[in-house]
């Protein structure tokens, strides 16, 4: 089945980067082993240890709905066939900036600097008809400068969709990450086996439903949407300005359900709570405890290991 024509494919942009941009900064050709140039709340790069065991083989492409910053999508084979998402536009235009001008990104993020005063300011052009005036790399850079140095590495926006999260006071994070950022470019901008233009990791921006109706069978898809809280106060984490609440974590079981009729081999993370349990109690899935120490609370006794699931349509190992 067709991508679908709502889906916001990202071109590549080969003037800028296969001239000038090449020739003024160490932009890699080779790939490197890339990771995460983010810092993202319920980021997985503490679960690879359990979730990369469990991907299972497959012949199809790889398809991630929920990207964030991308801790198992990087761990996927360059050359693979890969189909993300994400509905934060801001962050999937980050991921476009980072394949097609890294340098200019990592001069640009050289500018910003770890103080509150400059944290505020910056924080507070998505009010302002400034905000506007910016380009693609600015923007990118803004949306980095604030990742890294706000609270625990939090997307939040509040009902008016301006980002909102308080300055982290952190000691010396680490802003411009150019090493990650130069790896990252070289393993966005790997084509397809055979083909000089197609990017073997395709972007997009959208609802997760548009990415997982081009699901067909052979496909892994990995999973790692909004959490179903644990409690009342923990809901730190918003999907959008409009939330990720029970009703979506029902409708996407529903989601899951339609793939795994299609033949694809699923994961799913996500935390475990009575309601997720009952949503994935038919026999259909493969349910694995895992423990994983969280670093969103701001008190230490709220950063204590916590269980969350990782559940599949295939079995695991133990």
């Amino acid at each position: 089945m067709p991508l679908q024509n709502s889906l916001l494919k990202h071109p590549p942009v080969d003037s800028d980067q296969d001239s000038a941009e090449s020739r003024r900064g160490p932009v890699r050709t080779e790939v490197e082993q890339p990771g995460p140039f983010l810092k993202w709340a319920g980021g997985k790069r503490a679960l690879l240890g359990e979730i990369l065991p469990n991907i299972p083989e497959f012949t199809g492409k790889y398809v991630e709905p929920f990207l964030g910053a991308g801790a198992v999508f990087f761990q996927i084979g360059a050359d693979v066939h890969k189909v993300v998402s994400d509905q934060n536009s801001e962050l999937i235009d980050t991921y476009t900036v980072v394949r097609d001008h890294p340098q200019r990104l990592i001069e640009e993020l050289r500018k910003h600097k770890n103080e509150k005063e400059h944290f505020l300011a910056i924080r507070e052009l998505d009010r302002d008809a400034e905000f506007f005036t910016l380009d693609k790399v600015q923007r990118a850079a803004r949306f980095i400068f604030l990742n890294k140095t706000c609270f625990n590495g939090l997307y939040r926006v509040n009902s008016n969709g301006h980002f909102n999260v308080p300055f982290g006071n952190q000691k010396n994070p680490d802003i411009v990450s150019e090493k990650r950022i130069q790896n990252g470019s070289a393993y966005l901008r790997h084509r397809m086996p055979g083909s000089k233009k197609e990017f073997a990791s395709q972007l997009f921006t959208g609802d997760y439903k548009s990415v997982t109706k081009s699901v067909n069978g052979g496909d892994f898809v990995y999973l790692d949407p909004p959490y179903h809280p644990v409690s009342t106060t923990s809901n730190f984490v918003t999907y959008g300005k409009d939330g990720f609440n029970a009703s979506h974590q029902a409708e996407l079981r529903d989601e899951i359900l339609q793939m795994h009729t299609l033949g694809a081999k699923i994961m799913l993370s996500n935390s475990d709570t009575p309601l997720i349990q009952e949503l994935f109690s038919s026999r259909v899935f493969y349910k694995k405890t895992v423990s994983v120490r969280r670093a969103i609370s701001a008190k230490a006794e709220g950063r204590a290991p916590i269980s969350e699931l990782l559940i599949t349509n295939y079995r695991v190992r133990n």
